[in-house]
């Protein structure tokens, strides 16, 4: 039973008994399939950009998990649905025989099969249904009772019958303005009030994974923002950001973790909730700033 993937519309009942005529029965009409394989080939994307989902492209591998000799006859189907929707599959390509095989699907593609316009959040399940020599088809998404495939094919290690690809939306650090080169800003927030929503304020980018930007302090230093391009969270490890004149001394910074602080690379956002204190010993508490790419 091991190197079978069982799809089966009949429920075994199985009774403790002692007695002989009580032992289960396996029913005669169980079929035996081949068990689709799929995984992501490193070499497209990923995921689907959020900013540019048309842009995506994608590249699945499919295969049979056990091997090609277990094919009998049988082809696959490459099938996708969108949001877990089982009841709304199409087509990516049909007729697969030989395994592995890789199929291409673009962010056009699926923009087209599905009618309307990739949208951050949405996600594509991507799967193979099976046609047997007989003509016989199992389906990778139904909407019917119970799992398409047994417990014994499912706890295989490796086994996985489908993919999937989700449209997030990706820090780049380029769109948020040349290297080195100081960009305009619009203020959304600033809880430590040196600027009000509607000013402008210069952000300079300053690698991959850094950018900076000034408070209105005497003797202002650069806030350098540590962006993680995996999660979108932002940091700033504690540093001085200058003074604002007798009677205080140097005020410092160093980031709060949360939902505040994160890039919004759909609306070239940036956000950082920072803890402020004062050289003299002064807490000033928290004070998120949020600025959006003018």
């Amino acid at each position: 039973m091991k190197k079978v993937l069982i799809y089966s519309l009949l429920a075994l009942t199985f009774v403790m008994s002692c007695r002989k005529s009580d032992n289960p029965i396996l029913p005669k009409n169980l079929a035996k399939v081949p068990a689709p394989l799929l995984s992501i080939d490193t070499t497209g994307n990923q995921t689907i950009s959020g900013q540019n989902p048309d842009s995506f492209t994608g590249k699945v591998v499919i295969a049979s998990y056990y091997g090609n000799a277990d094919l009998n006859g049988a082809k696959f189907n490459a099938v996708v649905i969108r949001n877990g929707d089982a009841s709304n599959v199409k087509t990516l390509k049909t007729g697969i025989t030989s395994f592995p095989t890789t199929v291409t699907v673009t962010g056009t593609e699926l923009h087209t099969l599905f009618g309307t316009p990739i949208v951050v959040g949405d996600f594509f399940d991507i799967g193979a249904d099976v046609i047997t020599q007989d003509g016989t088809v199992y389906p990778a998404f139904s909407t019917g009772p119970g799992t398409l495939y047994s417990a014994g094919i499912l706890s295989q290690p490796g086994f996985n019958p489908t993919v999937r690809f989700t449209a997030i939306c990706q820090f780049t650090a380029s769109a948020y303005g040349a290297f080195g080169v100081p960009t305009p800003y619009v203020v959304q927030q600033d809880d430590w009030a040196d600027y009000h929503p509607g000013d402008v304020v210069n952000v300079t980018v300053i690698d991959a994974t850094h950018m900076s930007f000034k408070y209105l302090a005497n003797n202002a230093q650069p806030i350098i923002i540590v962006i993680n391009p995996g999660t979108n969270a932002t940091s700033v490890n504690s540093q001085v950001i200058g003074d604002y004149g007798a009677p205080f001394g140097n005020f410092s910074v160093v980031s709060v973790p949360g939902s505040n602080s994160a890039v919004t690379p759909c609306n070239l956002g940036i956000g950082v909730t920072l803890h402020f204190t004062e050289s003299k010993g002064t807490d000033f508490g928290n004070g998120t700033i949020k600025l959006v790419k003018q």
